[in-house]
């Protein structure tokens, strides 16, 4: 009888964490194109640029500063004498890791492609949990990694927040307006907020978005909120035994009843019926999803 092979214990680490502490002349930190970068600069200057970019082309910030870099370049950061701040790098894998197991994880990853940079105050949630993070990978105790997976999966969520109130404050958005949209649609479509208040919050006419939003998905701003509304529901109803005015009320239906009247009209069948087909699909070994609306 052969042994059970057993899983091997993955020694990678969660994070790194690099502490900037008042050097007495510039320090430069390398940031892999991989890896994403949350940055609390609590005093002194630092640049950012592209590694290998000119010297001239490097953005520059004075603290007290949060910056978030999405992963997809190789940064230099590069601190001046007498700075001081905390720098976590986050590989791509990871990032996707700690996402929520919930509806909310594709939103936040939509989110976070973004960069960020703004003032901080010493006492905010992220500045804490940065501080809960540095203890965790002083210490190393039992847990510690299971501790630092959620440090993380918590400062992710913050940062979603960060950066959904940035995609509606930002007065000149180097984002394409179909893109503002969609991040918004993603931090908000189970509010059920109208298209005009999509509209007004990004500071523009309802048919400006709506030329916008169909150039870029095809289809208008309304279908736009009911296909992710509908996508959210079809997730629900085929992994979770949740009862249907349950998940109407998780997708922010008041009336459950109205939510079997708006899934029949886009679907063409009940959520109770959706539910039903599918699980016969997949008992008879149909893994097509077919059935999906």
């Amino acid at each position: 009888m052969k042994p059970t092979p057993q899983p091997v214990a993955d020694d990678r680490p969660i994070l790194s964490l690099l502490h900037i502490r008042s050097p007495l002349t510039r320090v430069a930190y390398s940031v892999p194109a991989d890896s994403a970068c949350l940055l609390l600069l609590a005093a002194g200057r630092l640049s950012v640029s592209d590694a290998g970019a000119a010297a001239e082309a490097a953005r520059s910030f004075e603290a007290p500063r949060l910056i978030w870099s999405p992963a997809g370049k190789a940064l230099e950061l590069a601190a001046q004498a007498g700075a001081r701040g905390e720098v976590m790098l986050v590989s791509r894998q990871t990032l996707l890791r700690a996402l929520p197991a919930s509806l909310l994880a594709d939103q936040m990853g939509i989110v976070l492609r973004q960069g960020l940079s703004r003032a901080f105050t010493p006492g905010e949630a992220i500045v804490r949990l940065m501080e809960g993070v540095a203890a965790e990978k002083q210490d190393g105790g039992p847990g510690s990694r299971e501790a630092l997976e959620h440090y993380l999966g918590l400062i992710l969520l913050h940062l979603w927040r960060l950066l959904g109130t940035d995609i509606v404050t930002r007065q000149r958005s180097a984002q394409g307006l179909a893109q503002r949209f969609v991040m918004l649609a993603g931090l908000h479509k189970h509010q059920h907020w109208t298209v005009e208040h999509y509209a007004e919050l990004l500071e523009v006419k309802r048919d400006r978005l709506n030329v916008a939003v169909r150039r870029a998905t095809g289809i208008s701003p309304q279908a736009y909120l009911h296909r992710e509304i509908m996508r959210d529901a079809c997730e629900l109803l085929a992994s979770t035994g949740l009862p249907v005015s349950q998940i109407a009320f998780r997708l922010g239906f008041a009336d459950p009843a109205y939510f079997n009247r708006f899934f029949t009209r886009q679907s063409g069948q009940s959520p109770g019926k959706y539910r039903h087909v599918l699980r016969s699909r997949k008992e008879q070994g149909d893994l097509t999803y077919a059935a999906w609306p």
